[in-house]
């Protein structure tokens, strides 16, 4: 294992090329106030085209009066090869007429202060790039430039996708040739490590790869550093270890991705007109029918497993807004988890699925399901009852061929989008009876008012408070409302930020060992998770949201009954999730720590409604 990771590394250090940070140079500003000193820094790590970056900015005053920051300005140069996705702390960035990106602070720095900033951007062109960016303060106009070299996702020579006359080979029937495993490496504590794996397809002969999107990308506790594709050389062997690959095309809301080799082993550019890889015809979903027979191809576990067959027929279909009808293919086969991505084929051997689910392959011998990796209920462990990767379980439906046409020609095009899926978020307006509303005016509308020393809750101001100032922390608040299904609103505000701590609301609380929570977090994240005993369950993981990439403050809405937990913010719905075993009980307010405790929240303008 050492012996691969430390190849991996040397690999990726030679296929990728770093991105280099110029220093900063000084222009007189407007006068008054202490002085500021900027530091920037490079994301330490290779960066390639799509990839997501950080910028990090040290703001130190060594002066003996305070310094006062008004705002931090990206040149409209820097964003015709990047694109902002969020910071830490989470801060909103206006557009300027100019084509500026504002970002305002107005914050005070006392003397031998020092703030830190975190800029999170995707790079999404190729090529030497440059991008100019300057900190405003009362004092001085700090300028920044970032000189970058980004590599390209279309290699020299690559002619992507297929040419008109090109037919898929006969691979039979049962085309397992064109099924590969895909292994997804991680930074763990400085060493790149496999997490999970799941399966993928290959789809044109230049290697192409049709996958779940879950499978490739990172996750809220991991960031995926590598993936490494192994191909199916005979049905009764492993995979063999054969190239590194990269994100061309993702949508997680579809939660499809399409991936191309980049390298072979040796970290060697790939040819790609001498590859000429098995690959599968595409098939048309929408012909399917009850009862007919299909095959479904793929990995359910990592090193020493063969590819696995399993037959079933379509047992039904499954309607999703805003794709229509077929959202999913239900099929009568039980699928193991780590044939997420693998291939469904029709009796001509024609894909027409994609098994999905988030879950894949498990990577440990002595972990049968899932790999947790961080204490995400809190309790102290690190164990089976935490959120892991993967999460394994089985799967019974199928994402139709047809949902993944429009990236498969994009990916064919050279074309490279990771998305989120949220341009086709639906608008979200609660209506129902109002039964109880609170402006937190008034300290005796009934919510707790503690401190100790693990928090505080309190009314302040008119709003209502929660601090935890312990790490690895919950806090709520809450009052009995004995419905079988209610809707809540409230406007919500960090008021102490520490980067990562979620918050939100918490519904049919039983005791503190029963009860869902619906919550978004500090660094862009939402998620619906409930306690049932001893079990942390969670029924919507951790997921980005472009529309939780700024500081707020949001109006934050969420649904709770046995039909429907839904969870949305500023009228766009996030997520929602069904639960036929949520029972109705209080309702509240909740706030969370991980590993930084100091956190503060602020409630406004609360009304609880009744469908």
């Amino acid at each position: 294992m050492e012996t691969m990771i430390v190849k991996l590394r040397q690999n990726l250090l030679r296929l990728l090329i770093v991105m280099l940070l110029a220093g900063s140079c000084v222009v007189p500003g407007p006068s008054g106030g202490g002085k500021l000193q900027v530091s920037a820094k490079n994301p330490g790590t290779a960066i390639q085209q799509g990839q997501v970056f950080d910028l990090e900015l040290t703001l130190s005053n060594p002066d003996i009066v305070n310094a006062a920051v008004k705002e931090i300005r990206f040149e409209s140069n820097f964003f015709e090869w990047a694109s902002y996705e969020g910071s830490i702390p989470p801060l909103s960035m206006e557009t300027q007429a100019n084509g500026d990106g504002v970002i305002k602070l107005d914050i005070t720095i006392a003397p031998t202060g020092v703030e830190d900033f975190i800029f999170r951007f995707r790079a999404n062109k190729s090529g030497e790039v440059l991008g100019n960016w300057q900190v405003v303060s009362d004092s001085v106009i700090t300028a920044i430039e970032t000189k970058m070299k980004v590599a390209g996702t279309t290699p020299t020579g690559w002619d992507p996708g297929l040419s008109p006359e090109e037919q898929a080979p006969d691979l039979g029937a049962i085309p397992y040739q064109a099924v590969v495993q895909i292994t997804a490496f991680v930074d763990f504590e400085g060493e790149y490590v496999p997490r999970w794996t799941g399966s993928g397809t290959i789809i044109s002969s230049d290697g192409l790869i049709l996958t779940n999107d879950h499978v490739v990308s990172s996750t809220r506790y991991d960031e995926v550093v590598a993936l490494l594709v192994s191909l199916t050389v005979a049905q009764d062997q492993p995979p063999v270890d054969s190239y590194y690959a990269y994100v061309v095309q993702a949508d997680s809301q579809l939660d499809l991705a399409v991936i191309k080799p980049a390298w072979d082993m040796q970290g060697n550019p790939l040819d790609y007109s001498q590859l000429k890889l098995p690959f599968v015809p595409l098939g048309d979903s929408d012909t399917l029918n009850l009862g007919e027979s299909i095959v479904i191809l793929g990995y359910p576990v990592i090193g020493g497993g063969t590819i696995t067959l399993t037959r079933g027929e379509v047992s039904g279909f499954t309607a999703e807004e805003p794709f229509g009808n077929r959202a999913f293919i239900k099929t009568s086969g039980t699928i193991a988890g780590g044939n997420s991505g693998g291939l469904a084929v029709n009796f001509l051997g024609q894909i027409v699925g994609i098994p999905t689910q988030l879950g894949s392959g498990d990577i440990s011998l002595d972990i049968v399901d899932c790999r947790p990796v961080r204490d995400t209920n809190r309790d102290g462990y690190i164990d089976q009852n935490d959120d892991c990767v993967p999460t394994g379980g089985f799967i019974n439906a199928l994402r139709p061929i047809n949902l993944a046409l429009e990236m498969i020609e994009a990916a064919k095009r050279g074309e490279v989008t990771v998305s989120s899926g949220e341009s086709q978020n639906l608008a979200y307006h609660g209506v129902g009876e109002v039964v109880f509303a609170d402006d937190f005016s008034d300290a005796s509308s009934g919510w707790l008012r503690t401190s100790d020393e693990d928090g505080k809750r309190a009314y302040e101001n008119g709003e209502y408070t929660i601090e935890v100032v312990t790490p690895m922390y919950w806090y709520w608040s809450d009052q009995y409302f004995p419905y079988e299904a209610l809707m809540a609103e409230a406007d919500v505000r960090v008021a102490n930020s520490v980067g990562d701590a979620d918050y939100g609301f918490i519904c049919g609380l039983q005791d503190d060992q029963h009860f869902t929570a619906l919550e978004i977090s500090e660094d862009g994240y939402f998620t619906i998770w409930k306690q049932l005993g001893d079990d942390y369950i969670t029924l919507i993981e951790w997921t980005y949201s472009e529309q939780l990439a700024g500081s707020g403050p949001y109006r934050l809405a969420a649904q709770c009954s046995r039909e429907k937990l839904l969870l949305a913010v500023d009228g766009i719905l996030l997520g929602e999730v069904q639960d036929p075993d949520y029972s109705p009980g209080s309702f509240g307010l909740i706030a969370g720590t991980f590993e930084t405790g100091g956190f503060k929240v602020a409630f406004d303008n609360l009304i609880i409604m009744i469908p």
